[in-house]
C-alpha cells in the first residue's frame, strides 16, 4: 500500500440514522497508535468531501503488522470502518 485508500460503500450504519454511509479509511505508521489514527483522517476527510462531517467508528480497527516491507521496514497497516452523516 503506497498511501491511504478510501472507498466507500453503499451501506447504512447500524448506530447512526439512515441518512449515513460507511466510509473505509488506511493508514501506516511507524506505531499502531499512528496507523489507526492515519485510518480514521483518511476516512472522516473523505466523508467531509462529501459533506458528512459526523463520523463513528463501526467495529475494532483492523491493523497489520510487517516487519520486511521494501521501502519502510517495520511498519504498521491499519484499516477502520466509519459510519458518517
Amino acid at each position: 500500500m503506497a498511501g491511504t485508500t478510501a472507498a466507500l460503500l453503499a451501506a447504512a450504519a447500524p448506530a447512526m440514522a439512515t441518512g449515513s454511509t460507511v466510509w473505509t479509511g488506511g493508514g501506516r505508521g511507524l506505531t499502531a497508535e499512528s496507523a489507526i489514527q492515519g485510518a480514521i483522517d483518511d476516512a472522516t476527510v473523505s466523508a467531509s468531501g462529501v459533506g458528512q462531517f459526523h463520523c463513528e467508528l463501526v467495529g475494532e480497527p483492523q491493523v497489520f503488522e510487517t516487519f520486511d516491507d521494501p521501502n519502510f521496514g517495520h511498519i504498521f497497516r491499519a484499516q477502520v470502518t466509519m459510519a458518517c452523516e
